[in-house]
């Protein structure tokens, strides 16, 4: 069967040069070969690190950058918009749906959005010009649903044949970990765009819920995925003995200070925590409280291994050196590094925010901790994980294994998301 779509542009943040978008290689590497052409578009590559490719880009793909900066002026054009029929649903759902008074910060954002939405259409309609393809062969495809994707919704009214569609992940979802508890024009994107997919159920029922008399419909959850070519389940770990993965920008709201003060209180039991991933410098606080608080702990070893690239971070996972992984932000999404460690049957243990419910299976693959866990509560989890036999645990870590090949294979989720969405 001949497919519909045989133009792919899709738009990103910073791939292939940023760690934005890591997961976005799995995606790639599964829908390339679907596609003639992939245009890899950059909207405003001005923060990115372009020294150096640091993810695959296909053999048929192409970056183009289109080097958008909105000026004053454009956001003082963007006034215009005003009276128009999105800015007037906009302005009732903020009284009337998000029960809030219209403000100065909800002003700013839809001035921001509507001059880059602007921007962006008129640099679109002049690139697919170019390129000469038929309107009704092409898909567009945004990663995040940010401006861009409000952005796809002036192309469509021009050009109705695209097929333009949009993902939602954590910050582009939830409304309330954005200032002011407001993310603007997203009943317009549902509007006219052909399907937003949220990467959780919980961002889907969310979204449906924050957008009622819309096309809700159109708000339905398609995972995210990892390729886990040598995967295998662990099942060497030691009784009383614990070894704990964790990965994450350190950053407040990933709670990495809640992790060590859970250690300070581990007890009759051996800790050896490894954690992954940069801090914003080197004299970030969180280093201190570790070595405060941990270093002349007798049964506690622990090491900041830095920034590393997904192939370190796999070779982490595969070397049997991490019997969980623990994650204890006030926030997230669905985290890919929890698919990944449960592709290398390392069970989770997590508290249960965001779309965390939907990986771990409470007992199965994992154990899941209240929102709010205190430290106290998670050395109590941690002690009981420690106690586990080499038996009780290989139980785990295969059911573990399981639920990675069910749930976030990347070749099952992606060409499912190609078939009924991308080549819709």
């Amino acid at each position: 069967m001949k497919n519909k779509r045989s133009f792919l542009y899709l738009i990103v943040s910073d791939y292939p040069y940023g760690f934005g978008e890591p997961f976005l290689e799995d995606e790639l590497m599964v829908i390339s070969s679907k596609f003639e052409k992939i245009y890899l578009v950059l909207p405003s590559p001005f923060k990115a690190d372009k020294t150096k490719v640091k993810f695959h880009i296909p053999a048929n793909a192409e970056i183009i950058e289109l080097k958008i900066q909105e000026s004053s002026s454009d956001k003082l054009k963007a006034a215009s918009a005003w009276f128009s029929s999105a800015w007037k649903q906009e302005r009732s759902f903020i009284k009337n749906v998000f029960n809030q008074k219209l403000d100065v910060l909800h002003v700013k954002l839809m001035l921001a959005y509507e001059a880059f939405a602007n921007l962006f259409a008129e640099k679109m309609t002049q690139l697919i010009k170019q390129h000469a393809h038929p309107e009704n062969q092409i898909t567009l495809y945004t990663y995040w649903l940010t401006n861009a994707s409000y952005g796809l919704t002036k192309l469509k009214q021009k050009m109705p044949q695209l097929n333009a569609v949009s993902r939602s992940h954590r910050w582009d979802c939830f409304y309330y970990v954005n200032p002011g508890n407001y993310l603007p024009f997203r009943p317009a994107m549902v509007e006219s765009l052909d399907g937003i997919y949220p990467i959780s159920d919980a961002g889907t029922h969310y979204l449906r819920n924050q957008l009622p008399g819309t096309d809700i419909n159109k708000i339905n959850t398609s995972r995210l995925g990892v390729s886990l070519e040598e995967a295998k389940p662990q099942s060497s770990k030691k009784v009383n003995h614990l070894r704990i993965l964790s990965i994450a920008f350190i950053s407040q709201v990933k709670r990495i200070d809640r992790i060590i003060d859970a250690l300070a209180q581990v007890e009759n039991c051996t800790i050896e925590w490894t954690h992954i991933g940069s801090a914003p410098n080197l004299n970030d606080p969180i280093f201190e409280i570790a070595r405060q608080k941990l270093e002349a702990l007798p049964n506690v070893k622990y090491h900041f291994a830095g920034e590393q690239s997904k192939m370190q971070v796999y070779e982490h996972l595969r070397s049997n050196s991490s019997d969980v992984l623990l994650c204890t932000s006030e926030s997230e999404g669905i985290p890919v590094s929890m698919m990944e460690a449960l592709g290398f049957g390392i069970p989770v243990i997590s508290v249960n925010v965001g779309g965390i419910a939907e990986l771990v299976i409470d007992g199965e693959n994992g154990e899941l901790m209240k929102a709010d866990a205190t430290a106290s509560e998670i050395a109590t989890v941690l002690e009981k994980w420690a106690r586990l036999n080499e038996n009780e645990f290989e139980l785990l870590s295969s059911k573990a294994y399981s639920s990675y090949l069910q749930y976030f294979s990347a070749s099952n989720n992606y060409i499912l998301f190609f078939s009924e969405v991308l080549n819709a």
